[in-house]
């Protein structure tokens, strides 16, 4: 067994219950459950979290905001926040008494989304509104912009609303399938869009010619998922394994998923695909952490189900760089790992 490759650690007195690394990928933030955040420059080797204080509630939404600094941060409180590094004093861009901001979204092209309920809100780069709520058929379960930021993929129940960013007072594309549709992913060439839902599976359509997909027989629901860089593969969490689905070479019709880890009898709880090369870290309930290559490698484990003591993986991100992967875990503790730190776990376990 590789002893726990843990390079630094910080234990915070409330619950992590997000991770997200900003577009730069040289800033981590950590949404914790008193409502304020923790940021962390990744680049520095011996940096400190900012404490930020945030909502009054917590966080229910996190993202990575349109400019390559910043987050933004949908809570409980009914408000929008953006929260940069280095700035004491969340900026409100929004807020809504006594309602729940869901979900939140950003795309590089400078449009802001945010959902509350069945509506869907729209901000500009200054914060300005561009136009009248969205509405739904009921109450959205995922928000993503594609890859070139041109659609907004809404999902609710029964399917996904697919709109266009730069369209005023146009109607959504409605794509169909029975069922409670929550996280959206889009395939980096923004070609096939994904839904995981609360039926314990995946579904998706290939918007060329709507082609459907469907992934079933998950043990529990799927809340975390991304592609590989290129798109070949999509990595999920819900069962005792990473789950990664092919999309190499005509898509996943008719094709097995590769199936990665599921050594500790615990379930995945978050997945991470490293930024550049193949391979996909994983976060388990029961607090382990392993790196998993894609071409065929053993899987290494970082940090053992002890070391955390039962504590489920929260949050999991990898910086810009790829050569730092962070994990969050639901008692509060926040764990770094480096290329150094896991290359000499191993070679004391060897």
């Amino acid at each position: 067994m590789t002893p726990s490759a843990i390079a630094r650690q910080w234990h915070f007195k409330t619950p992590i219950n997000a991770l997200m690394v900003n577009r730069r990928g040289d800033w981590l933030a950590a949404a914790l459950a008193d409502g304020s955040f923790r940021l962390l420059n990744t680049d520095l080797d011996n940096a400190e979290p900012e404490a930020v204080a945030a909502h009054n509630g917590i966080s229910l939404s996190l993202c990575a905001d349109t400019d390559e600094l910043g987050f933004l941060s949908g809570g409980d409180d009914g408000r929008l926040l953006l929260i940069e590094p280095g700035v004491a004093t969340p900026t409100l861009l929004a807020q809504h008494q006594h309602q729940w901001i869901d979900h939140v979204a950003a795309s590089l092209e400078g449009q802001r989304a945010y959902a509350i309920g069945k509506n869907l809100y729209r901000l500009d780069e200054q914060g300005e509104s561009l136009g009248a709520p969205l509405p739904h058929p009921s109450s959205i379960g995922g928000l993503a912009y594609s890859p070139n930021g041109k659609r907004l993929a809404a999902s609710h129940y029964n399917g996904i609303s697919l709109w266009w960013t730069n369209a005023k007072d146009a109607a959504p594309l409605r794509l169909g399938w029975k069922g409670s549709h929550l996280p959206v992913v889009w395939h980096p060439d923004g070609k096939i869009v994904m839904t995981a839902m609360q039926e314990n599976s995946l579904h998706g359509w290939r918007l060329s010619d709507n082609r459907e997909m469907q992934m079933q027989g998950y043990a529990a629901k799927i809340q975390s998922l991304g592609f590989t860089p290129k798109g070949r593969l999509l990595a999920t969490s819900g069962a005792e394994q990473i789950i990664c689905w092919p999309f190499m070479a005509g898509g996943p019709w008719g094709k097995p998923p590769l199936t990665l880890g599921g050594i500790s009898g615990s379930l995945v709880a978050r997945v991470a695909p490293h930024p550049k090369d193949e391979l996909v870290a994983a976060g388990y309930e029961d607090g382990m952490v392993i790196m998993a290559p894609l071409d065929g490698r053993m899987e290494v484990m970082i940090n053992p189900p002890v070391a955390s003591q039962g504590s489920s993986v929260t949050g999991l991100a990898w910086n810009g760089a790829g050569d730092t992967l962070f994990a969050a875990l639901q008692d509060g503790q926040l764990l770094m790992f480096t290329v150094d730190s896991v290359s000499r776990a191993v070679k004391t376990a060897g």
